[in-house]
């Protein structure tokens, strides 16, 4: 092969990869993950959700416990970081008054081939509760019953839990 062949070769081949690469990022995928589409989430077993030890206000991570698919494909792997936040906390009181816990579902970071066209986190909603139990019955009974307190209230991070996407959201493979 003379030099001149051989440098058209060359470009030749810089031309079709160029193509290439075009036309594969024009047909890069997007997949809509529609509104209300359940997420399945779990919170990591080194915290305590109580209603004793976190007040209102006080952030959570948890991670996705199954991946997210949209037509058979995965599209979210399991283990996408998430954010929740404790929107009420009442802890328990004398009287046998039970503590409670709410925490509300925030958003979720996309893991994997796909992600938002900004790189934004996908929002969800959804909350989840937990009331201790009441020892009013046992307050009433014996004469010391007003230092008698309720049980706080408690989340287990043994549980999966569910929250849904709160508006739909288009991903693009990367």
């Amino acid at each position: 092969m003379n030099k001149h062949a051989y440098s058209g070769f060359i470009r030749f081949s810089a031309i079709v990869l160029v193509v290439m690469l075009l036309v594969s990022a024009a047909h890069a995928a997007k997949v809509q993950v529609p509104e209300g589409t359940e997420v399945k989430i779990k919170f990591p077993s080194s915290i305590k959700i109580s209603s004793g030890e976190l007040g209102t206000g006080v952030p959570l991570l948890f991670s996705l416990a199954e991946p997210i698919s949209v037509g058979g494909k995965v599209i979210i792997e399991k283990g996408a970081e998430g954010t929740a936040v404790v929107k009420e906390s009442v802890k328990n009181g004398r009287g046998g008054k039970p503590g409670k816990i709410v925490v509300e579902f925030v958003d979720l970071a996309t893991k994997g081939a796909f992600s938002t066209l900004d790189d934004s986190r996908i929002k969800l909603v959804g909350e989840v509760s937990a009331e201790g139990k009441g020892k009013k019955l046992l307050s009433y009974l014996f004469i010391f019953g007003l230092f008698i307190k309720g049980g706080q209230g408690e989340l287990s991070t043994k549980d999966i839990y569910t929250a849904q996407v709160a508006e739909s959201v288009i991903l693009e493979e990367r």
